[in-house]
C-alpha cells in the first residue's frame, strides 16, 4: 500500500507541474481527476468491507489418492466489483497440530479453487484468516471481521493385512435370534397368534399342556480385538488405518461384534465398540481427529 501511495504522490506532483506550465482544460481535467481518486478509493474500500461475504465449500467424502478441490467464494456488491481482497488460508492438521498458510488474492466476486492434498489420511481445518479488502488503486485497505472455515476429512483406504484373522478362533459370547429355520440351536417360548405351525415344539407342548414354539438361535461371536498404534510416520499410519478398516469390515460382514483399541504412546488406550457400520464410521472419524502425542517424535530422536 505504501508503494501505491508513493506512485500516487509522484503522479500528483507531475500533474501539478503540468498544470502550472500548461493551464488549459486538459491540465484542469487531469488535476481534478487525480484529486478525486483518494476519496473515491476510500468510499469503495469502506463499501467493499461491509458488503463482502466469504464462504468455503469443501467436499463431503474424500479418500487417500482422490482428486479434491476446496472452493472459496467471495461475494461483493456491484460498486465493489473492482475491489481487491487479500486473504490468508490457515490450514491446521488436527493429528499433528501443524499449521501452514497460503496467501490468495481475489478481485471482486469470484470463486477460487484450491487443490487438496490427499496423500495421507487425517482431518484438516481450513480457515480464512487476515482478510483485508482494498480499493482498486490499492490506497486504502480495511480488515474484514467476517471469517469462514471448513473441515476436510481424508479417510483411509482398506488394505489387506499380512494375516487375515481366522474366525474359528473366536468363542461364542451370546445367542441371538436367527433368521434361518434350520438352525440346530433353538429356544422354546409360548405360542403367540401368528407363529408358524411348523415351528411348534410338540414334546414341550405335551409336557406343559400348552402350545410351545421353537425359536431358532445362532451364536454371536465376540472377544475380537483390533489394535491400532498411533505412528508419527504418515505412511505407516495410513497403512495401519487401512488394515484396521479392512479387518473391521471383515468382522462386520460376518456379524462379529468387536473392539478397536487405539494405543497412543505413553497414554492409556482408547477403545471403540463396533457392532455396526455406523459404529465403525464414527470410530474412524474420531481416530482421525486424535492428536498424535509428541512423545513419538521425542522417542525417534533418542
Amino acid at each position: 500500500m505504501a508503494k501505491n501511495w508513493l506512485i500516487y504522490i509522484l503522479a500528483l506532483i507531475g500533474t501539478i507541474t503540468f498544470f502550472l506550465f500548461y493551464q488549459m482544460w486538459l491540465a484542469w481535467y487531469c488535476l481534478v481527476l487525480l484529486l478525486l481518486i483518494p476519496p473515491l478509493a476510500l468510499f469503495i474500500a469502506l463499501v467493499s468491507r461491509r458488503g463482502s461475504s466469504f464462504s468455503i465449500v469443501s467436499p463431503k467424502s474424500v479418500k487417500i489418492g482422490d482428486e479434491a478441490i476446496l472452493k472459496i467464494k467471495v461475494m461483493t456488491r456491484r460498486i465493489a466489483t473492482f475491489s481487491i481482497v487479500k486473504m490468508e488460508i490457515l490450514i491446521t492438521e488436527r493429528m499433528t497440530e501443524e499449521k501452514t498458510r497460503k496467501r490468495a488474492f481475489v478481485q471482486g466476486s469470484a470463486i477460487m479453487e484450491i487443490p487438496i492434498e490427499t496423500k495421507h489420511c487425517g482431518s484438516f481445518h481450513y480457515e480464512l484468516d487476515k482478510i483485508r479488502v482494498y480499493d482498486p488503486f490499492g490506497l486504502f485497505g480495511f480488515r474484514a471481521k467476517k471469517k469462514a472455515s471448513s473441515e476436510v476429512v481424508i479417510h483411509p483406504v482398506p488394505q489387506i493385512p499380512e494375516a487375515i484373522p481366522r474366525l474359528n478362533g473366536f468363542k461364542a459370547k451370546t445367542l441371538r435370534r436367527s433368521n434361518s429355520p434350520y438352525s440346530e440351536i433353538y429356544d422354546v417360548r409360548d405360542y403367540v397368534a401368528g407363529d408358524p405351525i411348523k415351528n411348534i415344539h410338540w414334546k414341550a407342548s405335551a409336557k406343559k399342556d400348552a402350545l410351545m414354539i421353537k425359536e431358532p438361535q445362532e451364536e454371536c461371536y465376540g472377544h475380537a480385538r483390533v489394535f491400532l498404534t498411533l505412528a508419527e510416520d504418515r505412511d505407516t499410519f495410513d497403512r495401519k488405518m487401512g488394515e484396521v478398516l479392512f479387518t473391521s469390515n471383515y468382522f462386520l460382514s460376518r456379524d462379529i461384534p468387536h473392539k478397536i483399541r487405539v494405543l497412543p504412546p505413553m497414554r492409556r488406550e482408547i477403545g471403540f465398540d463396533i457392532q455396526s457400520q455406523r459404529d465403525l464410521d464414527t470410530a474412524i472419524l474420531r481416530i482421525l481427529h486424535m492428536r498424535i502425542p509428541k512423545e513419538t517424535a521425542d522417542a525417534k530422536k533418542d
